[in-house]
């Protein structure tokens, strides 16, 4: 009833839509995950032997293996709308085989849900809302969706298109692990086509947020109990980072899911084997594959956790020794290195270089020359640190209003950085929490084992973050899940010691940091609209029931679709709707070689070869994104000799404008 309230509050006039959409994936989404537990299945008895919340880390291994062989099968051209179904088949068929041998429950023995499971309930009921909203309609911090358009959504459907997964000289993206990626290229082949699926998409996404809540309240489960684990699972799905990345077609929730589902295993008894070693080394390789930061920000610091025996504070019945810690070290690495090594592979076949376009300078620069490998290397951030990293760990992580930071300074209106919410520098709510919380859990020996991992784990974080990367917000989501089970466990303290008297105290922590976590997430649902204009015609923010399902309504409709089904354009710098297109074009990144600046070089800047040039290669239109074009200058770099004033010089040639930004190239003149 809380979840319905939610999608109405929130959507409003389009709860309708918005419930309609998330009823209408169920079949697909259920294929997925049942396919998962059930492709889980033959795992369980080797590597889980008597863990606890098998049946999670069952499910989670069980996806591993779903997406990399979908992942594989695409690759080699194998996978289709039918044989996708198939491989959730297969899944299902292991996983009925199981439910017919298993023993029935006993009634006596059920576990009743905690009641602390309904504060989840606002969260996600946010959450759905916002994955029925097509990409370009929320999230101005995150560019409206660029990114999904651009690649997380654009590469499944050029995949299709092609038949196979392969990587792109266009889009470098192609290049990295996708894991994510793949599984919306399996989900796209079950719908039909990627424009048919993106709703499913985003809510697979937004099932990935639950996952890791899932297996986030498993780890706090662990040492307290199960009312703690629900407390911290509703604590991550009501932070608005995740709301926003929950229900994109990003893949952060990959990360998360599997990386909670690591350090789940890392936590139980028995990791401390081999068998138990390598499952943690399956699951921390898996989120690496969604995004490669999960590498040192979650694999690495729980390898290291293994070698040094921190994790020995869970009392094994032995005492430490260096062997086994190393062997067990040994056996995570490989596994992890193992369940990576289809994208070193793949790589490496198709580049020469197996982490392209990492270390292309080093170990092959495959289609780059060394301008464009230097301007990669400049973007992604991979440098020392800086007297302005200390500020922005304040400004994008304690007081960041993704984290549930309350109230705040309005955010200064900038044009070449959009990557900010409308307020900053607010009351840092969850982390005062997450302070509290581990001070509570340190005081006390049951749940004080648990404190030392999860502080390792948000130091190596924070370090990468500070020391590795351009320093977005956005990176430092995987510092939610040892921040959200230092929570559980500060709410597992208070409610065991106050148990008796004050039994209030504990469920009054609870629902008040959620409430105002979701009050958060719900004002920045608002304020992250696209514009539209208001009654005085100026521009404000569009209400939430106007997106959902507005891919129905028109709303990405653009002037390249109305030209002539023959025409072909060229995109210069502005390919955000390109996933929208529905005429063919040709578009690059900024990372990969312009064709247009080598038009330009190959015809010495003479403006009329250029079109010529243009013309032989199949082009009637040109769409030029002059805002973008000056911003990539600015920032990330951009081919030198494709600029504003070089382009005015081939408008004047005889360009004519179809429409704003459009162009129509000079008819080529008859032999």
């Amino acid at each position: 009833m809380l979840l319905g309230a939610t999608i109405v509050l929130a959507a409003g006039r389009g709860s309708a839509a918005s419930l309609y959409l998330i009823t209408e994936s169920l079949p697909w989404l259920a294929a997925m995950w049942l396919g998962a537990a059930g492709l889980g299945y033959p795992l369980r008895a080797w590597w889980l032997n008597n863990a606890r919340f098998a049946g999670v880390l069952q499910t989670m291994l069980g996806m591993t293996v779903l997406l990399i062989a979908g992942q594989v099968m695409g690759v080699m051209g194998w996978l289709t709308g039918p044989t996708a179904w198939g491989l959730c088949g297969v899944g299902g068929l292991l996983l009925a085989v199981q439910l017919a041998r298993r023993p029935k429950p006993d009634a006596e023995q059920r576990t009743p849900w905690p009641w602390s499971l309904t504060l989840a309930a606002p969260g996600l009921g946010l959450l759905l809302v916002a994955a029925t909203c097509p990409p370009g309609t929320l999230w101005r911090v995150e560019a409206f969706g660029y990114d999904v358009t651009t690649y997380h959504l654009q590469l499944p459907r050029e995949w299709i298109e092609l038949g196979r997964i392969k990587g792109l000289e266009h889009n470098i993206y192609g290049y990295l692990p996708g894991l994510i990626e793949s599984a919306f290229h399996q989900l796209a082949l079950m719908r039909g086509s990627v424009l048919d699926a993106v709703y499913l998409c985003q809510l697979f996404v937004a099932s990935l947020a639950v996952a890791a809540a899932i297996a986030i309240g498993c780890a706090v489960a662990t040492f307290a109990t199960p009312v703690a684990g629900a407390v911290a699972g509703a604590v991550f799905l009501n932070v608005p980072w995740v709301m926003i990345t929950g229900s994109m077609a990003y893949n952060e929730m990959g990360v998360c899911a599997l990386g909670a589902a690591a350090l789940l295993m890392a936590l139980q008894p028995g990791s401390e084997r081999l068998r138990g070693a390598a499952a943690v080394g399956v699951l921390a390789g898996a989120a690496t594959l969604c995004k490669l930061t999960a590498g040192p920000m979650i694999a690495l610091p729980l390898g290291i956790l293994m070698l040094t025996r921190l994790n020995h504070a869970l009392r094994w019945r032995r005492p430490p020794r260096w062997g086994r810690a190393i062997a067990a070290t040994t056996a995570f690495g490989l596994a992890g290195l193992v369940t990576l090594s289809p994208y070193f592979v793949r790589n490496a076949a198709w580049t020469g270089n197996p982490v392209f376009p990492f270390a292309a300078q080093h170990l092959g620069l495959a289609h780059w020359d060394k301008e464009l490998a230097d301007r990669w290397d400049a973007a992604t951030g991979l440098k020392w640190n800086d007297a302005s990293r200390t500020e922005a760990i304040m400004r994008q992580w304690l007081v960041n209003t993704g984290y549930g930071a309350i109230g705040g300074e309005p955010t200064p209106v900038e044009t070449r950085n959009i990557a900010r919410f409308t307020r900053e520098n607010g009351a840092p709510i969850l982390w005062i929490a997450v302070l509290l919380g581990t001070l509570l859990a340190a005081l006390h020996p049951a749940t004080r084992r648990a404190v030392y991992p999860m502080l390792v784990l948000l130091g190596f974080q924070l370090v990468f973050w500070l020391v590795c990367t351009h320093l977005q917000s956005r990176f430092l989501i995987p510092t939610l899940l040892p921040a959200c089970v230092l929570v559980g466990l500060g709410a597992g303290r208070i409610e065991a010691r106050l148990e008796h008297r004050m039994w209030w105290l504990m469920p009054t922590f609870a629902i008040v940091l959620v409430i105002l976590l979701w009050q958060t997430s719900f004002i920045t649902l608002l304020n992250q609209t696209r514009k539209v204009p208001g009654e005085d015609r100026r521009p404000v923010n569009a209400p939430v029931w106007l997106m959902v399902d507005a891919l129905n309504e028109g709303f990405a409709e653009h002037p390249i679709n109305a030209l002539p089904p023959d025409s072909k354009t060229m995109l210069v710098a502005d390919v955000g709707a390109i996933l929208y297109l529905k005429r063919p074009v040709g578009y690059h990144t900024t990372f990969d070689p312009n064709p247009l600046g080598g038009m330009i070089r190959q015809a010495e800047g003479d403006p009329q070869a250029v079109n010529a040039l243009l013309q032989d290669a199949g082009y009637t239109h040109v769409y030029v994104g002059w805002s973008e074009l000056d911003r990539l200058h600015g920032t990330y770099g951009f081919d030198p000799d494709v600029t504003p004033d070089r382009i005015k010089q081939f408008i004047a040639t005889g360009w004519r404008p179809v429409a704003p930004q459009l162009y129509a190239l000079p008819r080529k003149p008859k032999k």
